[in-house]
């Protein structure tokens, strides 16, 4: 069986200042996510002092983007979306904030997956939902294979993070969260050799997920 773990060998980039408007942001963010959702982040020493990393986390609710911008401690973490979420105001200023990448098709999309890979090869954290659409039951679902394959490509550590909570507070449908505790974990980058197959990186994907999440989230069956 095929091994993984953190690839040694990353070099760090230049230090590189947070713009005043994201630096607010986070704060309010911040200030919201632990009044209303209590925030609790478990496993921050997991996360490494610099880019450039591939955060794959599940994602069940419009509320998985807030809490991860809450918890982001870098100064220039790109945001891979659907293109949709940029047509809705607030969140558009939001994303833009976050240097938002919009990808259509299930992350076939081609432009999207180019500009994914350039700013990890200029030494940033890349932050995606690896299923690749949004959960409809609160479980964790199977890994979109293009998005396995493109970690493979990118040959950069993968932070696995579970988010758990955040599906009760604002489920598909809903427009007004509530008051539900959510709970990020993260776990020990992850390395996917460059031989891996996207069946292979996407089993090994959805295991470091799932082992952060409790088990009514993990995957059916």
């Amino acid at each position: 069986m095929a091994r993984f773990a953190a690839r040694p060998d990353v070099r760090p980039r230049p230090v590189v200042r947070e713009p005043l408007a994201r630096r607010v942001a986070k704060m309010v963010l911040r200030a919201y996510a632990r009044r209303w959702h209590h925030l609790s982040l478990v496993g921050m020493e997991n996360v490494p002092p610099h880019g450039p990393a591939l955060v794959m986390s599940n994602h069940s609710s419009l509320l998985d983007v807030l809490a991860l911008m809450a918890a982001d401690p870098f100064p220039d973490t790109v945001f891979v979306v659907k293109a949709s979420m940029l047509d809705v105001p607030i969140v558009r200023n939001l994303l833009l904030l976050w240097h938002a990448i919009p990808v259509e098709r299930h992350g076939r999309d081609a432009s999207g997956i180019r500009a994914l890979l350039a700013a990890l090869r200029a030494g940033r954290v890349a932050a995606l939902a690896p299923e690749g659409t949004r959960s409809r039951t609160g479980r964790l679902g199977q890994i979109n294979p293009v998005l396995a394959r493109i970690a493979v490509r990118a040959q950069v550590p993968i932070l696995p993070v579970g988010i758990a909570g955040s599906f009760a507070a604002l489920p598909p449908g809903a427009y007004v969260p509530r008051p539900v505790p959510i709970h990020l974990r993260v776990g020990p980058l992850l390395y996917l050799p460059p031989d891996t197959s996207a069946e292979a990186a996407a089993d090994a994907i959805q295991s470091a997920i799932a082992r952060l999440l409790p088990p009514e989230q993990r995957p059916a069956g």
